[in-house]
């Protein structure tokens, strides 16, 4: 299958990374495009060796299938350049937040489309992907990349909400975990490891609240630690993240 990528930032070079380590796109069926020379010439190096072009046209006809891994106000200015007849055979994939199935078809007609929200750990194929009805072999790509799940095209922004930009907010809280340590005197390479293992055993054990239980014994260190995490909401204060960046997208 020949992959289009439109736009190599962090999110294309995610995509691209997954796509070759996976399997499901071999070096030299990679096209991207981006106008960017030097995300171009990133592109068409090691490790990706893409077809790259700035004409996104021309990665258009050359692809089977199109992500859209650029921000809503960027495809909204290459849309007017498109033609709009090259996309008749072209599943086109979107990974852009707030916009709409709608709003797309509005800039490129009735195309073939596919919404999905991923995080950037497709990167190593261990990503989350959240996406709206699929081909089956674009379904098929998906579950290469990571843990994949279909939903309703209203759930695309609660996906980026909660997985996408969760993997920013994880990162966040194991890294005031990580200063917790420095603060005790351990080294920032001594606290960056205990955090790092901290929180992949936790999550290696499955079932959080029997850990939770499991450790915070009654009248123990664990428990008084709890309890002040408790006294600050901190439940809340996850949500409310979570929330606030479901909002922004709404």
């Amino acid at each position: 299958m020949k992959i289009g990528i439109i736009g190599f930032g962090n999110l294309g070079r995610a995509l691209a990374s997954g796509l070759l380590l996976s399997g499901c796109a071999a070096k030299g069926a990679l096209f991207v495009c981006d106008n960017s020379a030097d995300a171009r010439s990133i592109a068409g190096n090691e490790p990706y060796h893409a077809v790259t072009s700035d004409d996104i046209n021309y990665v258009i006809e050359c692809s089977d299938v199109v992500f859209l891994t650029v921000k809503s106000v960027v495809f909204e200015e290459l849309s007017r350049s498109i033609d709009k007849g090259a996309l008749k055979n072209t599943t086109i994939v979107s990974f852009m937040a707030g916009m709409t199935f709608e709003e797309i078809h509005s800039l490129i007609g009735d195309v073939q489309l596919v919404r999905a929200m991923p995080s950037l750990a497709i990167a190593s194929c261990e990503g989350v992907i959240g996406y709206t009805e699929s081909p089956p072999a674009i379904s098929a790509i998906f579950d290469k990349l990571g843990y994949a799940f279909e939903t309703e095209p209203e759930n695309i922004e609660k996906v980026m909400a909660f997985a996408s930009c969760g993997l920013g907010f994880a990162a966040y809280l194991i890294d005031a975990f990580a200063a917790a340590g420095g603060s005790m005197g351990f080294t920032a390479e001594v606290s960056a490891q205990i955090a790092a293992l901290t929180f992949k055993n936790a999550v290696d054990r499955g079932n959080f609240r029997e850990t939770v239980s499991a450790v915070a014994t009654p009248g123990g260190a664990t428990e008084q630690g709890i309890i002040h995490m408790d006294s600050c909401n901190t439940y809340e204060i996850v949500a409310q993240a979570v929330e606030n960046a479901y909002k922004r997208m709404t």
